[in-house]
């Protein structure tokens, strides 16, 4: 229904908003395709090169429209949605409206750090713990269009990525992230938001040769920026308010739920300043980490907590600066040797976003 839905709207000359909804729709199938890899596999493939067709041949158009011509005043009630956040407290007067409100063409760049720590134990018998090289990565972010209904189209590209040095980190690993990491100046992602800055699609654009560690880097890059975008409320706040947002987050090939909290801690016209506190659960579940490649594992148990703190603009897609700190815990059991044997994962990561 929703192809059809942007058909329509393709046919109709309203190019941006066909071009969200086979986004939308391309999104839907991949979720479930993921969750459901053996079911009627020819018709997914037809459906998915159908709409690859139509979001590669619409994106000038929808470009072209948002930038030179005057976007449709209306929004048909059929795909007019409403933020999915829970308000829990809109906080004290004065209040207003949240809601993101840059122009095509603005730009932003940022740097971004992301420091990790691993610790594992398999079959009870711990593995000394692992110190990864922080990674620095230099980004530019740009808004390509702006849908009559308020969604955001916007294009990242990395500028540089390495690792800091590190005496505690081995050489090698430090060798191997640089190389890998180096492979990822130059690439470029796609995505697009509400203007209640909910995240509702990011395609990472890797080449055909990408190695495993640098895939799930990229993941890792996703999840990211999927949360450090804050999900705005429909109601007018203040000073004081509180809200939280639940959505499933795709990692490292698990299926997680995660709810965010949120405190609006200050506003002064379209600068706020907000507290975050995160937790995540997932269920019992097969995995394949795209990391290691052959090795299937069951996941037993996950759990993770995290705090954060932002400072957004409303005139741009991200934040000015936006700190996390998280903690993951982790229970799985893997086949080594044709023997099941658990293994105990603790990692935790930080996080750092700075505009430049």
């Amino acid at each position: 229904s929703i192809i059809l839905r942007a058909d329509q709207q393709a046919a109709n000359g309203e190019a941006a908003l066909a071009h969200t909804n086979y986004l939308t729709a391309q999104t839907d199938l991949l979720n479930f395709q993921q969750l459901n890899p053996t079911w009627e596999p020819r018709i997914m493939a037809y459906r998915l090169k159908y709409l690859a067709d139509k979001i590669a041949g619409k994106q000038e158009d929808f470009l072209t429209l948002e930038t030179n011509a005057p976007i449709a005043t209306h929004t048909p009630p059929a795909v007019a949605t409403k933020a999915p956040v829970k308000l829990i407290d809109p906080g004290s007067e004065p209040r207003t409206v949240l809601r993101l409100h840059p122009a095509v063409g603005d730009q932003m760049n940022l740097s971004m750090t992301m420091k990790m720590t691993m610790a594992m134990a398999v079959a009870g018998k711990s593995i000394p713990a692992m110190n990864i090289p922080t990674m620095l990565m230099t980004l530019s972010v740009e808004v390509k269009g702006i849908a009559a209904n308020g969604d955001i189209a916007y294009e990242m590209a990395f500028d540089d990525a390495t690792v800091a040095d590190d005496t505690n980190a081995q050489p090698m690993m430090v060798a191997a992230m640089k190389s890998s990491l180096a492979s990822l100046k130059g690439l470029t992602a796609s995505g697009r938001m509400s203007e209640h800055g909910i995240i509702k699609g990011m395609q990472m654009k890797l080449p055909a040769s990408a190695d495993p560690q640098l895939k799930q880097t990229m993941e890792q890059m996703k999840e990211s920026f999927t949360s450090s975008s804050i999900p705005l409320p429909d109601a007018a706040v203040g000073p004081g308010a509180k809200w939280e947002y639940t959505t499933k987050l795709k990692s490292q090939g698990m299926t997680i739920d995660q709810t965010v909290h949120y405190e609006l801690m200050a506003v002064s016209g379209d600068r706020i300043t907000l507290h975050s506190t995160i937790t995540q659960n997932a269920d019992h579940q097969k995995i394949q980490n795209p990391a290691m490649p052959g090795i299937s594992m069951n996941l037993e148990k996950m759990t993770g907590t995290g705090t954060g703190d932002s400072v957004m603009d409303l005139g741009q897609i991200m934040p000015q600066t936006a700190n996390l700190a998280e903690t993951i815990e982790m229970v799985m059991g893997m086949n080594l040797g044709q023997k099941e044997q658990t293994m105990d994962m603790n990692m935790t990561m930080n996080i750092a976003i700075q505009a430049k």
